[in-house]
């Protein structure tokens, strides 16, 4: 009968203890927003877990202890963790935000990293035979992936093996710096097949890059134009060529070595180390001769840069 009354007192007491723990804790809950509620549930599921297991032995004892010691300790210790996490919910919190706020950014860093593409900018065959666009890649001013087009491949294969010793050179140089930029681990490249009915190569150039959005890279004057016309960004090489070259003024003095006659009568031509077209006046006699000259006038060409100089 003892054991009976002893009974019913404990169960009145645990539920007596659980009804006043979970009073507090709701209460407590309702004060706070949604995170908070998030952290005192980790924190009650975390003391369950470690009051059943120091709980756990306490079943072998005799009746009732057996019975409802464990669960007596499985409530205080979940009640106390639960209430420390509560206690401590604003530094968890912090702790949270931090965590999520690093792990966003990470996933946002590797999204953008794959969004985000390099610009695309087709390649013609000028640019390869030409071969300056292989030097200019080593420099880091090619900002963009190298779009080669499977017919300008070919086109650079039947140059390659074109019966003119010349045109033959010039396409196997433009074969070796297009394996080299291939090779180039900081350069990207990629091969397309897409192709177009046209049979001339500059109207499928600008086609390409016209659909693909991109810009087109050449040393090729008429496709330049051509391009610009129907509204395509070009990256001309010599016109990069010229824009690097030194500034030269009117009456600053130029050394010259006369290499040829010019087209006039009494003129010579010679060149800068830039290449540069010099014209001296009234220097047709004297070539094979280094001059010191005057720079008289400057001519801005299609093709280039003229200077017109006067031997002092």
């Amino acid at each position: 009968m003892s054991l009976f009354n002893l009974s019913d007192i404990n169960l009145f007491i645990i539920l007596l203890v659980i009804g006043i723990i979970f009073l507090t804790v709701f209460r407590r809950l309702l004060k706070y927003q949604a995170s908070y509620i998030f952290i005192g549930i980790v924190g009650l599921l975390l003391g369950l877990l470690l009051g059943d297991l120091l709980g756990s032995p306490l079943s072998q004892l005799p009746l009732p202890w057996g019975r409802w010691l464990p669960i007596v300790i499985t409530v205080v210790v979940a009640a106390a963790i639960c209430d420390f996490f509560l206690s401590q919910v604003e530094g968890i919190s912090r702790v949270f935000h931090r965590l999520f706020s690093f792990v966003s950014q990470k996933t946002e860093n590797r999204t953008d990293k794959k969004i985000t593409s390099l610009p695309e900018i087709v390649v013609d065959t000028s640019a390869f035979i030409d071969g300056r666009i292989e030097e200019l890649s080593k420099t880091g001013f090619i900002l963009g992936k190298l779009i080669i087009p499977r017919f300008i491949l070919d086109e650079l294969q039947k140059v390659s093996d074109n019966s003119d010793d010349l045109k033959r050179a010039r396409g196997r140089r433009g074969l070796e710096v297009l394996s080299r930029l291939s090779k180039n681990p900081h350069i990207e490249t990629e091969i397309i097949e897409t192709d177009f009915r046209d049979k001339e190569i500059d109207k499928k150039l600008v086609r390409l890059s016209s659909a693909r959005n991109a810009r087109l890279l050449t040393s090729d004057y008429n496709l330049n134009r051509v391009a610009e016309i129907s509204g395509v960004t070009v990256l001309n090489i010599n016109e990069l060529a010229n824009a690097l070259k030194p500034i030269v003024l009117p009456g600053e003095n130029l050394s010259v070595k006369i290499v040829a006659p010019g087209k006039e009568k009494g003129q010579g031509v010679g060149y800068l180390p830039d290449g540069t077209m010099v014209v001296v006046e009234d220097g047709e006699k004297k070539v094979g001769e280094e001059l010191e000259c005057q720079v008289e006038r400057i001519y801005q060409t299609v093709a280039g840069k003229m200077i017109f100089v006067k031997i002092k």
